[in-house]
């Protein structure tokens, strides 16, 4: 392969200033080149505007000479390139962002987004784009993308490959590990707790519990990037590489791990769904504006279902604590009013602009596409196991969802999903459909349930006192502030808003730490009056306390189930 006509360099001299340096070349400029960075990266969907954090950016032809140039758009550097045979930009970019999506850099690592600091030539995308590094002695740069044959860098085949492919410079170690004769490591950075034998072992049973859904692994090589920190987290994925941000502590045995181990696995069956697997809105990208799709329920919903249902089939959770999640799931989203004024479509399609940026009356105006999309996929998974007497499930779903469209790279027409799973499993899914996906509302748990000898359960929160007030509150340095108020609690209803700050409950002092017990010695029905300041302004709020609703969810199963529910049940849970 000759070199390719377009090639960063990416340098970091003085990595405790943030400061990263990329020059670009471009081999047989047009006259005037326009340069784009994009304003969002894929998998996290907001525009963030990253050419905010460019300065100082130059242009030159291959001599040296200045080229003249002007931003033309906030994400656009128009450059008059006359008849230079090569064009040359410099320009430094602020990296002290640490999130997946963002980039990173400091006097222990570089971690970076293509999509954050590398323009593109919109006429240019579809080329080879190389990219090489000068880092700090000692420093090993991980990524998914494949060296050049000379081993001075690596190579993306197209633009969209590149900005699939985080990158990681540091000297902590790599760890490695094979699943099905295919290598895969673990670039490592932040002092951690991680005992590296259990956690690459347990990496190993989620990849091959996935790979035995879809029979095989669709890549060469896979690099998963953890960061262990003490603040954030999160994952983004990628084609054959994902993003994880953790807590440095996170590795001992317990809950904590269990949630660690259900995000790896998360961003690695978006190894399918989405990477491969993905609505035809969602590749090839725009990059300088929002790319809407309504199926952003499948994309992450199902995903999050999985990331559960494989740590169960791979033996790492027992079929008891996979129930005793989807009851935690459940009552989150009973703990949600907004399930009742945004379906799952509408909160696919509104995610640019409501998802990413939550305030205080998020929970009353939306739901979570993740959260929901988990538990509508339970559902479908369960309604196909029960409709087809256990022949057909949500796996075959996602094996044709494989063939048809993963493997020939095709996108997934929008409302797709119903005439697929009918395919599949036969019938009308109209009503099913209407309801779960399209439809506003709680979810009908029970029928769909019952197919796997799995009943649902409902009580109050045991831990909260009888008389219900409905806050939920922030403690900021003394001073107790309401966090949100939920739109099917008394005190929304009484009119408190997010940043009320509490004072008092009946004349007498409370916070975020007493007001529990203070509610003890109140019955529902009774009115209290609560003082805050809203403002500077102390006012009154009288609020008739109500009963705290039964919204904990407990799954169990059943006593008694028949041949065929029990058939289900270990069919679908891998149970034994």
């Amino acid at each position: 392969m000759t070199a390719p006509a377009i090639r960063y360099h990416v340098t970091a001299p003085n990595p405790a200033n943030h400061l990263a340096h990329v020059t670009m070349e471009v081999d047989g400029p047009d006259e005037r080149t326009d340069l784009a960075l994009p304003v969002w990266t894929p998998g996290s969907y907001m525009v963030r505007d990253f050419s905010r954090h460019i300065q100082d950016f130059r242009a030159r032809d291959q001599d040296g000479r200045p080229l003249s140039w002007q931003k033309t758009r906030k994400d656009v550097w128009t450059i008059e390139s006359g008849d230079a045979g090569q064009l040359r930009v410099d320009f430094d970019v602020y990296a002290n962002d640490l999130t997946v999506r963002t980039s990173h850099l400091d006097s222990t690592h570089l971690f970076f987004n293509p999509a954050n600091l590398l323009p593109y030539l919109p006429s240019r995308t579809g080329e080879p784009h190389a990219l090489s590094f000068e880092v700090p002695e000692g420093w090993t740069v991980a990524t998914g993308l494949a060296a050049l044959a000379d081993g001075d860098g690596f190579v993306a085949q197209d633009y969209d490959e590149l900005v699939d492919s985080p990158v990681h410079a540091g000297p902590d170690p790599i760890l490695k590990f094979e699943v099905r004769g295919i290598p895969h490591e673990v670039a490592t950075w932040g002092r951690n707790n991680l005992d590296v034998a259990q956690f690459t072992a347990d990496l190993a049973k989620i990849v091959a519990a996935q790979a035995s859904l879809f029979d095989g692994l669709p890549y060469e090589r896979y690099v998963f990037i953890l960061m262990a920190n003490d603040e954030g987290g999160g994952g983004l994925e990628h084609r054959n590489s994902c993003s994880l941000l953790v807590n440095r502590f996170a590795f001992r045995p317990g809950p904590t791990y269990e949630r660690l181990l259900r995000l790896c696995s998360h961003e690695f069956f978006h190894t399918w769904n989405v990477k491969r697997i993905h609505p035809a809105a969602l590749g090839p990208f725009n990059y300088q504006s929002e790319n809407y799709t309504r199926s952003l329920w499948a994309v992450e919903g199902i995903t999050d279902y999985y990331a559960l249902l494989m740590l169960r089939r791979s033996g790492i959770i027992s079929p008891e604590r996979f129930l005793e999640v989807l009851g935690q799931w459940m009552s989150d989203l009973a703990d949600t009013p907004g399930r009742n004024v945004q379906s799952l479509e509408e909160a696919s399609f509104d995610a640019w602009i409501k998802y990413y940026r939550p305030d205080e009356h998020s929970v009353n105006s939306g739901v979570s596409y993740y959260l929901k999309g988990a538990l509508a996929s339970l559902l479908l998974d369960l309604e196909m196991w029960g409709r087809t007497g256990g022949e057909r499930s949500l796996d075959d779903l996602m094996r044709l969802l494989w063939q048809r469209f993963g493997q020939t790279d095709q996108g997934v027409p929008e409302n797709a999903y119903q005439g697929l799973v009918e395919e599949i499993a036969g019938g009308d899914w109209t009503a099913f459909f209407d309801a779960v996906i399209r439809g506003r509302g709680d979810l009908s748990y029970p029928p769909s349930l019952a197919a796997g000898g799995v009943e649902v359960g409902w009580a109050a929160d045991q831990a909260g006192p009888e008389a219900w007030l409905g806050l939920q509150l922030r403690t900021e340095a003394t001073r107790t502030r309401v966090r949100l108020a939920p739109a099917d609690g008394p005190a929304f209803a009484a009119g408190f808003t997010g940043g009320d700050e509490l004072l008092a409950l009946d004349g007498f002092r409370v916070s975020e730490a007493t007001l529990n017990d203070r509610l003890r010695d109140y019955h529902p029905g009774q009115t209290v009056t609560i003082s805050v300041f809203r403002g500077d302004h102390l006012i009154e709020i009288p609020v008739t306390l109500a009963k705290r609703p039964a919204t904990r969810a407990t799954l169990k199963r059943i006593a008694e189930p028949t041949p065929l529910q029990e058939a289900i049940f270990k069919a679908w849970t891998h149970a034994q």
